[in-house]
């Protein structure tokens, strides 16, 4: 046997996911690592990036619309380079009629359409460790900002959008080298996102929550052998997040759920119970 067989034979073992009998020859090594656990991880490691970003676009969508104190104290604001993102605006009066431009005193609330495609590449911290992340992407989102009307205290984001991006992600865990390939399909919704003003005292979402319906697969690849698995989830964020910007994301499975820690800053996930 050799020592890169053996090594992987034993981190099967040690992970607990498949039987001895599953991981017999190296054509059965990457389905055997492929496990619920892997899956989920890779999966809150590629909707972090999402949700940090659409908190980060409900932002730019502020700044775009001349809001004033829309930028808080430190940077969430906006997509990573590499990613072209097109955006519009429409604003409404208090009877919900479109109004020829944003007014301070007359604007209730202001419609934003915006696509996003390109790629980026950056080091991605999750619950398995630290792995090299190149992400592919291609979005839409028609949001809504309301609460505008008057002396405003608080703004209000809905909406709802549609991702099909593709994560590709490597590193070494237990001495081995895991290659995965996330492609996800998925409707993202903001539901009643609420942030407090001032911007500078309240950079994170005070209430509300961001949810993700994702279909689609997982492919791992170990020592040239793939295995692919399809996933079907819901991702969902509940804000408000602590001081520090750390927020609870779950990802359910059909009766099952896995609960992780979100950092909106870092984008680092941690946990995933």
């Amino acid at each position: 046997m050799n020592r890169t067989f053996a090594r992987l034979l034993a981190v099967a073992a040690l992970a607990g996911i498949a039987a001895c009998t599953d991981v017999t020859s190296p054509a059965n090594i990457s389905s055997a690592l492929l496990s619920e656990a892997q899956v989920t991880n890779d999966l809150a490691v590629s909707s972090a990036e999402v949700v940090a970003n659409d908190i980060g676009e409900m932002i730019a969508n502020e700044v775009f619309a001349g809001m004033p104190s829309a930028r808080p104290s430190f940077d969430l604001f906006g997509s990573p380079p590499g990613v072209t993102v097109n955006r519009t605006r429409s604003c409404l009066d208090q009877n919900g009629q479109a109004q020829s431009q944003c007014d301070p005193l007359t604007t209730a609330s202001i419609v934003f359409t915006l696509t996003m495609n390109g790629s980026f590449t950056r080091t991605a911290s999750g619950p398995r460790g630290t792995d090299s992340m190149t992400v592919a992407v291609h979005r839409t989102r028609n949001t809504t900002v309301s609460g505008l009307l008057g002396t405003e205290t608080s703004r209000t984001h809905d909406g709802l959008g549609t991702s099909t991006d593709t994560t590709h992600l490597v590193g070494i865990h237990e001495n081995v080298t895991l290659e995965r390939v996330v492609a996800e399909a998925s409707v993202d919704s903001v539901q009643s996102v609420v942030f407090n003003l001032p911007r500078a005292a309240n950079p994170f979402p005070v209430s509300g929550k961001i949810v993700r319906r994702v279909t689609g697969t997982v492919a791992l690849t170990v020592n040239g052998q793939t295995a692919n698995r399809a996933i079907d989830r819901v991702v969902t964020v509940t804000f408000p997040p602590d001081g520090q910007g750390n927020v609870t994301m779950t990802i359910t499975a059909g009766g099952t759920t896995k609960t992780c820690q979100l950092n909106l800053v870092t984008r680092q996930v941690t946990g995933c119970q």
